[in-house]
């Protein structure tokens, strides 16, 4: 059985994750068995964009994504960095699907794509928009995608249109999109920057620079 990890070599093993490609059930693994990480945002951060980035790669676009989002926004914030349009994309593609998938069922008196549209548009979207505390809900494409679920309860029509929509593709290449761009962002892993330090350190114990007289 592992032993549980150290939270800063935690740290380092994540923010490597989010570079290099890895296998799906070790990065799974490693999240799961992951202790909490308290303090420095960066790890919290990394932490979300790896559950993002292990769902999206298993073909699973959940809510759960919508919360990772929010708080990776919070997060964001609270650093005075600006809420990108990818993000923003995301969050709306990433909205959408998880509504738009219960349409491909049944039309006609679907309870669970009501349920969706309360959950998510009316509940969570709506209380975003009136406490005013996110750059997520703001935007022209997402209030005319609410108001496409909206019309599509009544409108078999425009109900047809969102069936045919792909907004399982779209939403997984908009994630994709916005977590290159989280990627570019943050520059490079802990991991990287710890060993540029250590050789740094290296060198200047080994080749001392020497003052002139």
């Amino acid at each position: 059985m592992d032993g549980e990890m150290d939270p800063e070599i935690t740290s380092l093993f994540m923010d490597f994750l989010m570079w290099e490609p890895v296998d799906l059930m070790l990065m799974k693994k490693r999240l799961e068995s992951a202790p909490p990480l308290d303090g420095n945002p960066r790890p919290k951060k990394v932490f979300l964009l790896l559950s993002i980035k292990a769902k999206i790669l298993s073909g699973n676009i959940s809510e759960e994504i919508l919360d990772h989002l929010e708080m990776i926004e919070r997060i964001d914030r609270s650093q005075c960095l600006r809420i990108t349009d990818s993000m923003n994309q995301a969050y709306c593609a990433v909205a959408l699907e998880c509504t738009a998938k219960y349409l491909a069922v049944n039309w006609d008196g679907n309870s669970r794509y009501l349920d969706a549209v309360n959950r998510i548009w009316r509940g969570r979207i709506a209380n975003l928009e009136k406490s005013k505390a996110s750059k997520l809900v703001t935007t022209d494409e997402l209030r005319s995608r609410r108001d496409q679920v909206e019309a599509a309860i009544e409108d078999e029509e425009v109900a047809n249109v969102l069936i045919a929509t792909n907004s399982l593709n779209e939403a997984i290449r908009m994630i994709k999109v916005y977590l290159k761009e989280a990627q570019a962002l943050m520059g490079i892993s802990s991991l990287e920057r710890e060993c540029e330090l250590f050789l740094e350190r290296e060198c200047e114990s080994r080749f001392p620079v020497v003052e002139a007289e």
